[in-house]
């Protein structure tokens, strides 16, 4: 079982997410807001969930957790790269295609909070 702290902070990450996925959803992908909004999750994730240690986390979970922070952590780089592909994006067709694309990742993301968070 997660400690509370570490349950308190992969809620909070995990609701960032979803403001950002609405964000993203609205169309707003073009703005300066979308890159500040993810910076201060980049920040949030660096500061609070990255920094995580599993000196806390109960040995019977400890290799899942392990796995699933491993791929918190690729995934958030993969999500920055997406990002800077979607706000690159010239026509239509390339920037629905790419939303798609930053939509899975995020939605990935709140996955792996979900799974961390059952624990």
């Amino acid at each position: 079982m997660l400690q509370p702290s570490h349950h308190q902070r992969y809620q909070e990450f995990k609701q960032v997410l979803e403001e950002l996925h609405k964000t993203v959803i609205a169309k707003d992908s073009e703005s300066l807001a979308l890159h500040e909004q993810f910076q201060q999750i980049r920040q949030l994730f660096l500061s609070e969930v990255a920094s995580l240690s599993a000196d806390d986390v109960a040995v019977d979970i400890m290799s899942r957790w392990q796995s699933i922070q491993t791929e918190i952590y690729k995934q958030m780089r993969l999500l920055e790269t997406d990002l800077m592909l979607l706000q690159a994006a010239r026509s239509a067709a390339t920037t629905q295609t790419r939303t798609g694309s930053v939509c899975d990742r995020i939605s990935t993301l709140i996955r792996y909070c979900e799974a961390l968070l059952e624990q």
